[in-house]
């Protein structure tokens, strides 16, 4: 009988707390992915031997795979990712700025979620150089966003995370957008009529210029979103502008330049 994929030294002394020093199994493959090191000629399947690019690592891993990212990678890409593989999960390794890195350059989603299940965890985006969409987008049931940071600037017109229809029992759980230039569009939008957002620990700053729109947006007639712990720092409003929205909203935390707006 195959043996499991074991690591016993774990991931990583530092970063998400999935990368523990203690013994870590997957049922799928895992894939070891490094910028500055790595070679896409690669297997990938060893620490010392990672590919170069996350299109690399999502071709070469399978459902319910993992991919990891070594602290200190970056990629500039112009076109979406596609992450159509139910259950993958993507973890960056290292602590502020050292996490992977990832700038979008071109108008896109540049994670463009469509498999089930899918998890990005510990991820640096930049603020964009061309006017994209978003820098995560989801389509798909059960997205988690956890522990990503967000600079939103000039050209970041649309929203930093998108959540589309059939993005039904998303969470996205400790994770910061941050504005750097003037002016961004959104930090977090939902734009489907989902089921089941649930939103933890979620902090949105409007730095120096504040946002075009509402910072936090839910236009579209959402139900049982649960959000729990929002932090609303310089002009960033939280705006629910449909009605039959159902919701449950705890520890919003607006400062006094920031409105909460709810129509529902």
């Amino acid at each position: 009988m195959a043996s499991p994929n074991i690591y016993q030294s774990g991931l990583s002394s530092s970063g998400p707390t999935i990368a523990t020093e203690t013994g870590c199994y997957f049922s799928g493959g895992i894939q070891w992915l490094d910028t500055v090191n790595g070679n896409d000629a690669n297997a990938g399947t060893d620490r010392e031997l990672p590919v170069k690019t996350l299109a690399q690592a999502v071709t070469n891993s399978a459902a319910n795979g993992l991919i990891v990212i070594e602290a200190g990678s970056y990629e500039t890409l112009s076109s979406s990712q596609s992450l159509s593989l139910a259950g993958l999960s993507i973890i960056g390794l290292g602590t502020g700025s050292t996490r992977p890195r990832y700038t979008c350059s071109g108008t896109v989603d540049l994670f463009s979620i469509t498999g089930a299940g899918v998890r990005v965890y510990n991820m640096y985006f930049p603020a964009s150089t061309a006017a994209a969409t978003s820098r995560i987008k989801t389509a798909a049931a059960e997205t988690e966003i956890n522990g990503c940071y967000f600079e939103c600037g000039a050209s970041d017109t649309g929203a930093a995370m998108l959540v589309a229809a059939s993005g039904t029992n998303c969470r996205i759980i400790n994770c910061s957008t941050v504005v750097t230039a003037s002016r961004p569009a959104i930090g977090l939008s939902c734009t489907g009529a989902v089921t089941d957002l649930y939103v933890k620990n979620l902090t949105v700053d409007g730095g120096s210029y504040g946002w075009t729109d509402y910072a936090v947006k839910v236009s579209a007639a959402a139900t049982r979103m649960l959000f729990d712990g929002v932090t609303l720092l310089n002009r960033s409003d939280l705006g629910v502008t449909v009605t039959a929205t159902t919701y449950k909203f705890f520890g919003i935390d607006p400062d006094p330049s920031c409105r909460v707006v709810i129509t529902a």
